[in-house]
């Protein structure tokens, strides 16, 4: 019988919990087409492929397909947008209602043609996107009826979520308005936006920038790679102070998503990552959508932001799985959160599972500690160990071993604590307690391929190293990340208490 740890067993509850919500979804609807079929041959006319289609696809996107997460989580969604009176509108509605969306706050207008984005795939490779309909401001009268529907779902909901593409729908009347009404009626308010200096007087719970959005909100330069992470670490918190917001999640695609919290007395600290499952890029379509629409329900339900952030990127990994516009249910993501569970293993289980992997050819790596409170040093350690191999596994110390080595008043995280937050890193692969002081008898059974260990430590003077070379291992020191330790921080909270 699997055991179940805490951490997993507070977002399951979560949501369970998601049925009870009302979530308010505004903002630019769309319809997502896709025109799939193969292709064999090139055109006459020039020398382009000749695609015979033979499947066409419609789904919600842009806030509609957030409207669809939320009510494919479990909750009542009620989306208001305005579409156009036409066949695409048309589509959309019907499209979003098979998908349980309330749409009684839906605007049909005359003036206006309904977004859509048609892509054109041969093979699952895509060709061409083509994208149609209105992107000007609404008109006076297209805007006095999304007002008036404004005023009449606002105060039902448990959140609000805006979904701003730019295209017209948040106009500044709609912008005042979303504004009065979060004074009278305080609620989860979840942005994601290409503008979000815009909603910074509107007490916004959570902004959701991706990373182009966060460097032009900031005025920075665009950077690649792993300089992203860093620039976004070093600066992220700034989207805070131009937001007004009180959390934000800066997502950085296959980088994952960096999680800045404001403490409630001015400042930040030190930012958390959730890392992320890599996919194609016609995977990711509306994974932002996804992660948005979970993240409020989190909040809304109570979960503390980590937490909220977790099940968000658990989300989003769900959906990346599967190509074009999707959406994450209830079933699927429990049973994510439940493979997800079984990373944290005992020794038996582990040699099992090396064995699998190291038949598949898998380079293991492994590390220890005792990860009593976790720091943005500890992350950059493991990331680095992870980069050395294919499977990641973390022995840490028992309570009873921390106590010998580090005194009585430690740990100040039980073991299930801190098991459970490495687990939750993307980087980790799976992790093991030991009671014993050094992890040696953990080496003999897991046999690894390197062994990465960071601190102040040389290959000389780690103890470990004769076992490792022993049993046909390496070993790897990873670089020190400075003005970074566990006891400094606890000397830190120790001395604000006193």
């Amino acid at each position: 019988m699997q055991t179940i740890d805490a951490q997993t067993k507070r977002l399951l509850n979560l949501i369970t919990s998601f049925s009870d919500l009302r979530v308010l979804v505004i903002g630019d609807a769309m319809l997502d087409t896709y025109l799939q079929g193969a292709t064999t041959r090139l055109c006459r006319e020039a020398p382009v492929p000749i695609v015979d289609v033979g499947e066409a696809n419609h789904v919600p996107g842009g806030a509609a397909n957030t409207a669809a997460n939320v009510a494919a989580l479990g909750a009542e969604a009620y989306l208001l947008t305005v579409v156009g009176d036409d066949a695409a509108g048309q589509q959309l509605e019907e499209a979003l209602a098979d998908g349980g969306v309330k749409l009684a706050g839906v605007v049909r207008s005359r003036d206006r043609a309904t977004l859509v984005k048609q892509r054109l795939l041969a093979d699952q490779q895509l060709l061409v996107r083509f994208d149609q309909g209105s992107t000007t401001d609404l008109s006076g009268r297209d805007e006095e009826q999304l007002l008036a529907q404004l005023e009449r779902y606002f105060s039902l909901c448990d959140a609000v979520i805006i979904s701003d593409y730019a295209y017209g729908i948040i106009t500044p009347q709609v912008t005042l308005a979303l504004q009065r009404l979060q004074a009278l009626h305080p609620r989860i308010l979840v942005a994601d936006s290409k503008r979000l200096e815009v909603y910074k007087r509107l007490d916004v719970t959570a902004v959701k920038p991706n990373y182009d959005e966060a460097i032009a909100l900031l005025g920075l330069p665009r950077l690649s790679g792993a300089a992203r992470v860093e620039q976004m670490t070093r600066h992220g918190q700034r989207v805070l102070s131009e937001t007004g917001a009180w959390m934000a999640a800066i997502t950085l695609d296959r980088d994952g998503v960096l999680i800045f919290l404001e403490d409630g007395e001015g400042s930040v600290g030190e930012p958390t990552r959730t890392l992320a499952i890599p996919a194609p890029n016609t995977h990711a379509t509306g994974a932002g959508d996804t992660y948005v629409a979970t993240l409020a329900l989190a909040l809304a339900a109570e979960a503390d932001p980590h937490g909220a952030a977790s099940l968000a990127a658990t989300a989003t990994a769900v959906v990346v799985t599967e190509p074009g516009t999707t959406r994450c249910h209830p079933l699927a993501l429990r049973r994510a959160l439940m493979e997800g569970n079984k990373r944290i293993m005992d020794q038996t289980e582990l040699v099992s599972i090396v064995a699998q992997q190291r038949h598949r050819g898998q380079r293991i790596v492994f590390t220890n500690g005792c990860f009593d409170i976790l720091h943005s040093g500890h992350v950059t350690c493991l990331e680095r160990a992870k980069a050395l191999g294919d499977v990641l596994i973390v022995g840490v110390n028992t309570d009873d071993s921390i106590r010998q080595l580090k005194g009585p008043t430690r740990p100040v995280n039980a073991l299930a604590d801190r098991l459970t937050v490495l687990a939750a890193l993307g980087c980790v692969d799976y992790v093991v307690p030991f009671a014993d002081l050094a992890p040696r008898e953990l080496i003999r059974l897991i046999r690894p391929d390197v062994y990465a260990k960071g601190g102040d430590y040389t290959r000389q003077s780690l103890p470990e190293t004769p076992l490792i070379e022993e049993l046909g291992g390496e070993v790897v020191i990873v670089p020190y990340v400075g003005d970074r330790s566990t006891t400094g921080l606890i000397q830190q909270i120790r001395a604000g208490d006193s």
